[in-house]
């Protein structure tokens, strides 16, 4: 599968299908809930000279991930989720929404079935949407276009910061972690947290009570992933009150909330300014952000080597003939592989012969991986076995995916 990886749209929009196909198969990918609103909200935007607004969706969907991703939880449920006590990882994982636990000769597995979102993918590249979707759409650019960013002076305000002394985004980012801290101090305090984070009213009393009965830690002890995003928020808002970023653009509230995603990866890819600006001053120290232009280059290249390959070889499917990444792949990607998943580069090809290939059904693969899992009840899931239910296309791009004994496309 390849590094964790999180991307926005942006990076999909740059990739030919072709491209993509590479992508999906050599990175293991979260998929952000934003993206998926991100595209479907493209319904009621003003399409490209002799596209429709279907169209442009299609194109997008087409090129999403498939068979190597995993639909994220989303930011505001983990944050519930950590103030609670339920925590949240943070150091790469990808907490997956709505998995499945079951016991087997003292073993947990995890399956996660297809989710309803791929399944979306699969109907859009069709041109095939359905009538809710379309108004979650209308309601989405909406929204987007109500955006007052200059009203986001206010919620700095509610801190006691003054924005007058951020004179750079590395101040920004400076004062947002000092006023985290503050927040702690006193349970007035304690509640403005709750409040910035829009913490459900009926929650706040078991929340402040855990947080009590814990002595009053620090707030990135009690709550880390949380904190995350609150810093994040507090930097934005001070990084537009200070017009260190463009209060004119309301998309990047939008853009921002990516970097919201960002504990679950190991690598974030996108080709848009804000991200290449901001992303930084949130990565861990063994976390890469990398520039979209930069990895569609050598997806480019490896769609080349692979065309070179004589067509009975082609016609087996990409996951029979391409397992591991080519010898003449030697630069960002094998870069990128020997950090994260250098057990990926030594690993033999292990063939898909007959009996490995039983479970895969037609449009259908089991896929295994290291991931974190929440259960339907929002509970983190810690397990041996995960499974992955995947609908992938017999074809993408110049490409057969997944192919049957015999060379009979599935």
């Amino acid at each position: 599968m390849g590094p964790t990886t999180l991307f926005d749209k942006s990076f999909i929009q740059s990739l030919s299908t072709d491209e993509s196909v590479w992508f999906d198969r050599y990175f293991y990918t979260a998929i952000a809930p934003l993206f998926y609103i991100e595209t479907l909200a493209d319904l009621e935007k003003k399409p490209r000279s002799g596209k429709t607004s279907e169209d442009e969706v299609g194109i997008i969907a087409a090129k999403t991930p498939q068979m190597s991703s995993v639909p994220c939880y989303f930011h505001r449920e983990l944050c519930l989720n950590d103030l609670l006590g339920h925590r949240v990882p943070m150091t790469g994982q990808i907490p997956v929404a709505r998995a499945i636990k079951s016991y087997r000769d003292g073993k947990v597995k995890v399956t996660i079935k297809e989710p309803e979102e791929a399944k979306a993918f699969i109907r859009w590249q069709e041109g095939r949407f359905l009538e809710i979707e379309r108004e979650q759409a209308r309601d989405w650019r909406s929204q987007l276009a109500r955006i007052d960013l200059k009203l986001t002076e206010m919620a700095v305000e509610k801190i006691g910061i003054t924005v007058k002394n951020c004179k750079s985004l590395e101040d920004a980012h400076r004062m947002a972690v000092g006023a985290i801290a503050s927040l702690a101090k006193t349970y007035g305090r304690f509640d403005v947290f709750m409040e910035m984070l829009d913490v459900p009213k009926g929650l706040r009393r078991n929340i402040k009570n855990r947080w009590r009965s814990l002595k009053r830690p620090r707030l990135m002890e009690f709550a880390p992933y949380a904190v995350f995003v609150l810093t994040v928020e507090i930097f934005f808002s001070l990084a537009v009150a200070a017009k260190l970023i463009a209060s004119t653009r309301q998309s990047h509230c939008v853009d921002i909330a990516y970097i919201f995603y960002l504990p679950f990866c190991n690598i974030f890819i996108s080709t848009d300014k804000l991200h290449r600006t901001c992303a930084p001053f949130f990565l861990r120290s063994d976390q890469r952000f990398i520039w979209g232009s930069d990895l569609k280059s050598e997806l480019a290249e490896l769609n080349e080597y692979f065309l070179t390959l004589p067509l009975e070889v082609r016609e087996l499917g990409i996951y029979k003939f391409a397992h591991r990444l080519p010898v003449v792949s030697n630069g960002l990607i094998r870069e990128l592989y020997t950090r994260y998943t250098p057990s990926l580069l030594e690993e033999k090809a292990d063939e898909l012969n007959n009996s490995t290939r039983s479970d895969l059904l037609p449009g259908t693969g089991d896929v295994r991986e290291q991931s974190g899992g929440y259960d339907e009840n929002g509970e983190g899931v810690d397990y041996d076995e995960l499974v992955l239910h995947r609908v992938v296309r017999e074809r993408k791009g110049s490409w057969i995916q997944i192919a049957r004994a015999g060379n009979q496309t599935v």
